[in-house]
């Protein structure tokens, strides 16, 4: 665990100026799409929001694919990031301007994210409908009591848990993919059986880093607002007024202050960046360590090895 989290950590050590250029490429790219949405959206549904039907017409034509094209070339942008760390960790002879390309690799690994997206989803609206139907059922066998209620959650907690167990025996995926060059759904699973508590653990940890730390700033930028939230204790008059006084403040911030908060957000996005992918790389990497097992991928890799 400790050579795994020390591989993703060390990727912020090592190459700092890769990790900037990523924070910054992120923040540029991102902001020239959103921009683009913004004015498209502004020029086309603005006008004809008076007419709902207009504005649903315009949806269906072109507008919604340009909108469609947009949001797939901000995932693009993402998965070149992402590659990026994975090739800086997993591939680093392959150099390039911070380990970016826009190549096979990045297609293949874009349509690789959009299939686990829509796998996973698939799984957990499945499953939600199964844990729905059979708690229904409890319900009516047993009525509305604690029993009842106790069953319940023991389920929704086993669903929960099996979700993480699925998560993390697929996480993988990703980095490995990348190293062997083709989608590899069937390694990532049999490189992790027997690992979940270790990747689990490091998971667990690099989340509680991240939540520890985003709730500090969270709690720097709107602890007023929060505070002035649990005063209101529901009463919708003064929660609009709390929203109101904040979002007033937010406008009057000084252009200083704007940008700090800018630089904050690229240093968060760099950080998560390095231990996101680069501790999936990481553990991928570390995994991969032992030579009978590297041996045994490199052999499947060329076609050597059947079984």
């Amino acid at each position: 665990m400790g050579s795994i989290l020390g591989g993703a950590f060390g990727l912020l050590r090592e190459r700092p100026g890769a990790v900037v250029i990523w924070a910054v490429t992120y923040c540029v790219g991102s902001l020239a799409i959103s921009l683009i949405m913004g004015l498209l959206m502004f020029g086309t549904v603005m006008p004809a929001s008076a007419d709902a039907g207009a504005a649903l017409s315009v949806w269906a034509g072109p507008m919604f694919s340009l909108m469609l094209l947009l949001y797939l070339c901000l995932l693009l942008l993402v998965v070149v990031l992402m590659n990026a760390v994975f090739r800086a960790m997993l591939r680093p002879q392959e150099g390039g301007f911070a380990f970016m390309r826009l190549g096979m690799d990045e297609f293949r690994m874009l349509g690789l994210v959009v299939l686990v997206c829509v796998g996973v989803f698939a799984a957990v609206l499945i499953g939600e409908l199964l844990l729905l139907l059979l708690i229904t059922i409890i319900g009516f066998a047993l009525g509305t009591g604690a029993i009842a209620g106790a069953i319940s959650v023991v389920l929704a907690l086993a669903f929960l848990c099996a979700m993480v167990w699925l998560e993390v025996r697929i996480s993988l995926i990703f980095p490995l993919s990348f190293h062997r060059r083709r989608m590899s759904l069937d390694a990532a699973w049999e490189l992790t059986r027997g690992r979940f508590w270790l990747l689990f653990a490091c998971y667990f940890l690099i989340g509680l880093i991240f939540a520890v730390a985003t709730g500090i700033v969270m709690w720097a930028v709107m602890g007023e607002y929060f505070v002035a939230l649990i005063q209101a204790n529901g009463d919708q008059e003064q929660m609009r007024l709390a929203a109101e006084a904040f979002a007033a403040k937010q406008f009057a911030m000084p252009l200083a202050a704007k940008i700090l908060f800018g630089v904050v957000g690229a240093v968060f996005f760099a950080v998560g960046l390095a231990l996101g992918p680069g501790l999936l790389a990481s553990a991928t990497r570390e995994l991969l360590g032992d030579e009978s097992e590297a041996a045994v991928f490199a052999a499947e890799s060329d076609g050597s090895v059947m079984d």
